[in-house]
């Protein structure tokens, strides 16, 4: 028996195709099913680029249907042989295998108690097991046969503060003790092993002497015949943030160099070249011409004899032992070196924007070293000691030790709930679980790379392809529900397609324009904007980050998906990458659930399951099938079991405590979780859950109107206990996800329960008091359903299902009216405010909030798909609906 289904794939402008890469394949309900899949998938899928050349791909299934067919597949590849273009394949002929898949094994080539040993074809090494709590990732790494770094390990150094007496202390009076943390790796786990790809996990924390801090999740991708092993660190806060201040974190290659010292290179990549070696060839007595110099630079100096003028300069040259890159902002860079630790360090260069990789090299090989996003995640830093010695130390510095150590601590020692808009009056800043997740590539090369080879590699670890198929075909079998293609047929539909490029080019432009960059800071944006200071409102509570508040995730995601724009994706990415790890906490009492809205991250002492869940991520996760993003969306899966331990989501009766939910964003946002779950691993136990809170909600009076806050059971169970008229949290069931997550699962599941309510939920929103009085028997009345246009979407969903065209005109009416009015239609057009030295326009928008921005380009990328033909097809057509708005005001958040 053969099926086959085929999909077309092209590389991301402005991404390197070469290298090993992983992309994901989306299958429509029904489609595809593969019996006895195996667990590399070798014999399942046809890879051929554009030249019909058939591709080794190993596939890992991600995602399933609930009726067991297949909605996601992972897929690794190599980029180089794929190109720009690609067609995937799914062609199943049981018990057939290709030779040239059967001649691939594992790279696993033997285990014992302490070590796996692996040989992809060019690279051999071993790791432990973590049955011995090593302080090692790996060890013994050759090429071909030669022995190039003997260990890689990770690196921590903590600042460790107090007050008490000591000779080591900072002009506050404050105690300063940096100390070294070893490794001490607990468990190690193989997340896939075929032929091509080798997926191996290392998990523990770091010890000083007796004392555990920190704990950190480490993957090592080793692909077939590749010099490269990719490395993806994941630090996590378990400290005192009182006392535990980051100073140095990183990864760490003891690295083989042969050869004499002046004959051990060092390059870092740049905007300007930078090489040197341990000693330079460039002697005053004896003479050596400059053409000696450039040949050591070059790699030419090999066989000097040892009574040459060249061995007695190097026998009297200085010996820098030591080089590091420090990228201390997003604007600059400093190289720096030093003979001896006792001895000065010389400012070698400075710049403005390293590429984030190094070169050290010997004799007869050496490695490449290079960070992603290495300035705009900085404090970062490339690093080697020992460059003389036969044994090199290479550090991969996520937070450079050069910097000033990170302060965990919050702003202030108190919370300013009223004036900041901060949650509650008590403090709840606390860094206990948050994480942050960086990124290295190691090459291992036999000999110095050629003069533009260091940035090459540079490029790919900074830009690595992403395999996608086209809007189009994402959009036709509807891959995360309902959202729209642009189209520019009308005059309102060009207009709205504008605007929604105007908005998200502003926020591109702002990440660069306001330094939205650090370690723990970059992929997120602002929450409201200050005209008077002619910036962000940074320092003012509940102003500051977004921390996802309003799902700008889900406008970026979608807006990805219609446009394919390779910016859109990065941006997108740097979002789902910081929010899963920072924002919310991975461990701990309130495991699973975010930080609303702050200055610091984690400093809201409002805790919301809403900011961690796991529908902002899904995109990002099944497109690339990154394996850190999908740990994040399962630490989320069972956050409504933490909600005993917040104490404004309990209560108490004469049975005792229990916990109350609302049907937004706290159901939704357990739906979104185990949704992804069980879909991820049919696991029915989230089937039942989501199930049983479906049957509870169609049997309350109202349905989704009803309560809005229930009685919560662990079970998933919901219990009605009543209408609250002095609820504010109408809007909050909508705003946060609320509609994309339900109808998404409505289509997942084919339950039309979930639609019907969705359908009523939708026009009863856009009711008048009286009409909702009268709906509900007077029970629902002065609750207030604020901000009608964030009810787009599911007003949208009504009146598309019901043919409602009077509906459909309101909501077109409220959502086109939140950003124009009458002789206003500049949109999201932004007016310079200064210009500088270089006579650089500094724009803004001065009334713009990104909860507005999140809302407004998410319902109107929804609502163009559900209600466009209800658009009016002039802007004329547009300027009468909104004069008949009451009072022709904006609505904006």
């Amino acid at each position: 028996m053969e099926s086959k289904q085929t999909i077309k794939l092209h590389c991301l402008e402005n991404r390197v195709a070469s290298g090993y890469v992983t992309f994901g394949s989306y299958w429509e309900k029904g489609i595809l099913v593969i019996p006895n899949f195996k667990n590399d998938g070798m014999d399942s899928f046809v890879l051929q680029n554009e030249n019909k050349e058939s591709i080794p791909v190993q596939s890992r299934i991600t995602a399933w249907w609930p009726d067991g067919s297949i909605k996601w597949v992972a897929h690794t590849a190599d980029a180089s042989k794929m190109g720009q273009e690609a067609a995937l394949t799914a062609q199943i002929k049981l018990g057939e295998v290709s030779e040239e898949t059967a001649e691939l094994v594992s790279m696993i080539i033997r285990r014992d108690d302490n070590w796996l040993y692996i040989d992809n074809g060019v690279l051999s090494l071993k790791v432990p097991t973590g049955k011995n709590k090593a302080d090692t990732l790996a060890e013994d790494i050759f090429l071909n046969g030669k022995l190039r770094v003997k260990k890689a390990s990770p690196v921590l150094y903590l600042e460790e503060q107090g007050n008490e007496n000591s000779t080591n202390f900072d002009l506050d009076g404050q105690t300063k003790v940096t100390r070294a943390y070893k490794a001490a790796i607990t468990a190690v786990t193989i997340e896939e092993d075929g032929p091509l790809a080798l997926t191996i996990k290392a998990e523990g924390s770091y010890q000083h002497q007796n004392q555990n801090k920190m704990k950190f999740c480490i993957r090592m991708y080793i692909n077939k015949d590749s010099s490269d092993i990719r490395f993806v660190h994941t630090f996590f806060f378990d400290g005192d943030e009182q006392t535990d201040f980051l100073k140095g974190l990183g990864i760490r290659f003891d690295t083989v160099l042969e050869g004499r010292p002046y004959e051990h290179h060092i390059r870092f990549a740049g905007e300007l070249p930078f090489k040197e070696a341990a000693i330079l060839l460039n002697s005053s007595y004896p003479r050596l011409q400059p053409s000696v110099l450039k040949k050591q630079l070059d790699g030419k100096t090999w066989g000097y004899p040892a009574d040459s003028d060249v061995e007695k300069a190097a026998a009297d040259l200085p010996v820098w032992n030591r080089y590091f890159l420090y990228q201390d902002s997003a604007d600059h860079y400093r190289i720096g070196k030093q003979t001896k630790p006792q001895c000065c360090v010389l400012s070698a260069a400075e710049g403005r924007r390293a590429h984030g990789a190094m070169e050290v090299c010997g004799e007869d090989g050496g490695i490449l070293l290079g960070i992603r996003d290495f300035w705009q995640k900085y404090p970062s830093g490339l690093e080697v000691t020992n460059l003389a010695d036969d044994n090199a130390s290479c550090t991969a510095w996520f937070y450079s030790p050069e910097a000033k150590s990170f302060d965990f601590r919050h702003y202030d020692t108190r919370s300013y709930q009223m004036t900041s808009y901060e949650g509650f009056p008590w403090f709840g800043a606390s860094p206990e679980g948050i994480a942050v997740t960086s990124e290295c590539t190691l090459s291992v090369c036999s000999s110095l790379t050629a003069e533009d080879e260091l940035n090459t590699f540079a490029n790919r670890v900074n830009k690595p392809p992403v395999y996608v198929e086209s809007p189009i075909a994402y959009h036709e079998k509807r891959a995360f529900g309902y959202w729209s293609l642009p189209e520019r047929k009308t005059e309102p539909e060009a207009f709205l397609e504008n605007q929604l490029d105007q908005l998200f080019d502003f926020y591109k432009n702002e990440i660069e324009a306001r330094k939205w960059y650090g370690l723990f800071d970059y992929g997120d944006v602002m929450h409201t904007y200050d005209p008077i200071r002619h910036c962000w409102r940074y320092d003012m509570g509940g102003f500051a980050w977004q921390n996802t508040e309003l799902v700008p995730t889900y406008w970026l995601w979608l807006y990805f998906l219609r446009t394919g724009r390779e910016d859109v994706f990065t941006v997108a990415e740097a979002m789902s990458r910081h929010c899963s790890e920072v924002d919310f906490y991975h461990f701990g009492p309130m495991a699973g659930i975010g930080s609303r809205h702050n200055v610091r991250h984690w400093g809201c002492s409002c805790k919301e399951p809403r900011v961690s869940m796991a529908g902002h991520h899904r995109v990002y996760y099944y497109l690339t099938g990154d394996a850190r993003i999908g740990d994040a969306m399962a630490d989320a899966k069972d956050a409504d079991l933490s909600l005993k331990n917040i104490t404004y989501f309990q209560q108490k009766d004469e049975t005792g405590p229990y916990v109350v939910i609302r049907s937004g964003p706290d159901w939704t946002s357990f739906l979104s979780n185990w949704m992804t779950q069980y879909e991820r691993t049919l696991e029915p136990y989230y089937l039942e859950k989501i199930r049983q809170g479906i049957k509870d909600v169609s049997k309350m009076p109202f349905g989704l109107a009803s309560g809005p806050s229930y009685r919560y059971e662990e079970n998933g169970h919901l219990i009605y206990e009543g209408e609250d008229e002095k609820s504010p949290n109408m809007h909050l069931q909508i705003c946060m996800g609320g509609p994309e997550v339900w109808w998404e699962l409505a289509d997942m599941l084919g339950d039309e329960t979930l639609r019907k309510l969705l359908s009523i939920y939708g026009g009863f929103y856009y009711l008048t008091p009286e009409q909702k009085k009268e709906k509900t028997h007077g029970l629902i009345e002065k609750r207030p359903f604020a901000f009608p246009w964030f009810a787009s979407d599911i007003g949208a969903y009504a009146a598309f299902f019901t043919k409602d065209k009077s509906l459909a005109k309101t909501v077109w009416k409220n959502l086109l009216n939140a950003l124009i009015k009458i002789g206003d239609e500049a949109g999201f057009t932004p007016v310079c405010y200064a210009t500088d030295d270089q006579k650089k326009a500094h724009m803004e928008i001065l009334w713009i909030k990104t909860n507005f921005a999140a809302q407004w380009g998410l319902n109107t990328i929804t609502t163009l798909e559900l209600l466009r033909d209800a658009l009016p097809d002039t802007m004329d057509g547009v300027r009468k609906l909104i004069e008949e708005m009451p009072g022709n005001e904006f609505h904006r958040a």
